[in-house]
């Protein structure tokens, strides 16, 4: 359509005469053009990826755990001090409770360690034993995809005072996960369509979602919220937080479940973050601005994580865009690792400044050198 979009306006610009009109319409060819060579360079890093290696792929458990090891920057991996400290404690966008947030994230990548397991827990389960910085967790309550392998899971972490729901983001030997990463219609909340969900948006067709990220929240939201309820009763001391975690697809679907408990009293009270690493775009400016404002009201909890050129922020349904008013945490610089907090979602300085054609997908599963693929499970034990 963009093509066919170009050549009408190229034959039009032969018949004007007004040397304005004509600057006027080469202008917006070659804006259309620079759009074409974006989804261009999309379609091609996609496939690219598929065929080349990652830095994150085909790695040995030496390379795994020193590569971990590299993300304590005062070297203090060995000691068990941190992974005690509660989390209303630790501060929402310091780098070691981002990290904190991407090993839970991390660990449902996990493939079991059992022959014909009709799940992956077990190397979940495992890893409460390794001393990282998740340290000692309880794994309360899980759900599955149609081939039996974790979709999202509730961990308990009595040391760290906290209650983690954490949804998993894309395999692509997953059929429904690949059909909701293309599902690009929108559902509007023209007739109050989406307030059943989210009580507090507007009723405007200018407030619409993606349909896939949509349709993901909509088939377990039952299900989490029943199984997050009584694990919530039971560690009912306040001093208890509860964080709300995704990557990639499973941002979009964690930022909706997190826009989904904020209209609910009992679970919004209890809510004390949200983070979401490579959060693809998912909604109209309307839509993901009015969830954000009512996720950060009174205290800011939303915290959106992007790691250097990461192609999967920038893509997403049209006209959709990241939310305005939470200031994304960049990681500029993957090499060295310089985390950079942006000022809202449009910085031009941060993520949203880097050039289409300058965008990867080499750095989507991780963050700053913490592999966020299932390969983090085969990590030594820091002991």
């Amino acid at each position: 359509m963009m093509i066919y979009t170009c050549i009408c306006f190229l034959l039009h610009i032969l018949t004007i005469s007004s040397l304005q009109e004509k600057s006027l319409l080469g202008n917006i060819i070659r804006k259309e053009l620079g759009k074409f060579q974006c989804d261009i360079h999309d379609f091609t890093s996609t496939y690219k990826n598929e065929f080349q290696e990652s830095p994150f792929r085909n790695r040995s458990i030496k390379e795994v755990t020193a590569s971990w090891q590299s993300t304590f920057p005062e070297g203090n991996y060995r000691t068990n001090t941190k992974n005690l400290i509660p989390f209303s404690r630790m501060n929402l966008r310091e780098p070691d409770t981002i990290l904190r947030m991407a090993e839970y994230q991390a660990m449902i990548y996990c493939k079991s360690t059992m022959i014909g397991a009709p799940s992956d827990i077990s190397s979940i389960r495992n890893m409460a034993k390794k001393n990282l910085r998740v340290g000692n967790f309880t794994i309360e309550a899980t759900g599955f995809d149609r081939k039996r392998v974790s979709y999202w899971y509730i961990a308990s972490n009595i040391a760290q005072q906290s209650i983690i729901l954490v949804h998993r983001g894309t395999k692509t030997s997953n059929p429904s996960d690949v059909f909701d990463d293309l599902d690009r219609f929108n559902i509007h909340n023209s007739h109050g369509l989406l307030n059943r969900d989210f009580s507090y948006l507007s009723s405007s067709r200018d407030v619409y979602v993606d349909s896939g990220f949509y349709q993901r929240f909509q088939h377990e939201k039952t299900a989490i919220a029943s199984a997050l309820r009584p694990v919530l009763s039971r560690y009912s001391n306040p001093a208890f937080s509860f964080i709300v975690v995704g990557h990639s697809l499973g941002a979009s679907w964690a930022f909706l479940n997190a826009a989904y408990f904020a209209s609910q009293n009992d679970i919004n009270q209890r809510m004390s973050a949200i983070y979401t690493f490579g959060q693809p775009l998912l909604g109209s400016a309307a839509f993901v601005n009015e969830i954000t404002k009512k996720l950060n009201t009174p205290n800011e909890r939303y915290v959106r994580v992007v790691n250097g050129n990461d192609m999967v922020p920038h893509i997403g349904c049209g006209k959709c865009i990241q939310p305005e008013y939470a200031n994304e945490k960049w990681i500029m610089n993957t090499n060295e690792v310089v985390w950079k907090d942006c000022d809202g979602g449009k910085d031009l300085k941060c993520s949203s400044g880097i050039p289409c054609n300058k965008l990867s997908w080499s750095n989507h599963s991780a963050v700053g050198k913490l592999s966020m693929r299932g390969e983090f499970c085969r990590i030594a034990s820091n002991s």
